[in-house]
Parts: structure tokens; sequence; C-alpha cells
């Protein structure tokens, strides 16, 4: 069993006694890049069918959308950390998850591949749990930190996890990866905005379990 199936397991032992007191129960997984969020949330759904599992990711503005942003920003990292996903959208999934009135909904959901939108995604609202991974998820600033009923941060060693992302983008992207330097790899903004965010705001302390990874 790897670590990351490991840590699903215990996650899924407390929303095993979570769920007592919350018949719909939405639990958010925090993290910095490359911390396995992404990893840990997929095992919990795997052992746990009761699980819908929402990626932060999926939310993301269109490219041109955040080019723009970028272009007109004077701190590019305040893109990353306010504005860059689609927050309304992401909103209105979980309080439809919550109100129990629709057995599904449909969201555009970004194809990073293929640089665009795909067509709407079906995301069954009938689970018990809705658990969602992703970055800033538990900024005080931002609306949706108020929408989770329970709370999990994924500590990680920065570094070790911005190896873990480059060999990770250098398989995925071959010949066609860009390096941090590179004026349109964006990155180095989003390592700004989080370490900011961290110093700033401590999400590390501010939840329900912590685990090192």
């Amino acid at each position: 069993m790897t670590s990351s199936e490991r840590i699903a397991q215990a996650i899924n032992q407390e929303i095993k006694a979570w769920t007592q007191a919350h018949p719909k129960l939405v639990v958010a997984i925090e993290g910095y890049s490359g911390s396995g969020k992404t990893t840990v949330a997929d095992y919990i759904a795997k052992q746990n069918h009761d699980v819908l599992v929402v990626h932060l990711d999926d939310f993301v503005h269109h490219w041109k959308v955040r080019k723009r942003m970028i272009e007109q920003a004077k701190d590019k990292s305040q893109a990353f950390e306010y504005s860059w996903y689609r927050y309304g959208d992401v909103e209105k999934l979980v309080k439809a998850f919550i109100a129990k009135r629709r057995r599904v909904i449909k969201l555009k959901t970004y194809n990073y591949d293929m640089n665009e939108f795909d067509p709407s995604k079906i995301f069954n609202l009938s689970k018990k749990v809705l658990v969602i991974e992703g970055s800033f998820l538990f900024h005080p600033e931002l609306k949706i930190s108020k929408l989770w009923d329970k709370t999990i941060y994924l500590r990680v060693n920065f570094v070790r996890a911005d190896e873990r992302r480059v060999i990770r983008e250098r398989k995925k992207w071959g010949k066609a990866y860009r390096s941090e330097d590179h004026p349109d790899n964006w990155t180095k903004h989003y390592k700004k905005a989080y370490r900011r965010y961290v110093k700033k705001f401590k999400p590390q302390n501010n939840n329900d379990i912590v685990f090192k990874v």
C-alpha cells in the first residue's frame, strides 16, 4: 500500500465518524502543488463509493482569461491567489450537493490537453460525501472557504514537491516542456502566491487534520 493509499484510508475512517453528524458532508483537502492532493482524493473515492471527488483544477478559467489576468496584473501572483478559478461554479456545485433537491448537476470542466473546456461534466449529487481538493481552499478572504464542514491539510516540503512536479511535467510534456524561467511558464507566480498565503494565513494550523507527506 502506498503512502497516498494509507492517507486516504485514514481519511475515510474520519469520514465515517464525521457523517454521523453530517448527512451531506463536505470535506476540503488543501496543500501545495505536488503534495499529492489529487492522488489522495482519488483513492478516497476508490475506497469509499459514497464519495464524490471534485478537483479545483477542473474549474480553472479559460487560458485566454488567465493570460489576460497575467498580462494585466501588477503582481501576477495575485491572480493565482484570488481569481484563477471559477469559484462561482464551485459554490454552485457545493450548494446543490447540500440542498439535496437534485440528483445531478452539469458544469463545464477544463481539458488541459486540449487547452479548452470539455462538454459539461455530470456530477452525481446523490453521494453522501463531497471531497474537494485544491490550493487556497482555506483562504479566509475567499468566500468558498466557508463552505467546508471538515478540512484536511497535506503538509509537504516545498522544495521536494517542486522537484516531483518538474519530473511529472517533463514526463507529460516532453520536448514541449517549458522551464520556470520561460516567460510563458506561470508556475513561478503560483509559487510566490502560495508561499505568501502560507506565511500570512497559516492554513496548516487552521484545519481538522494535518498529514505530513
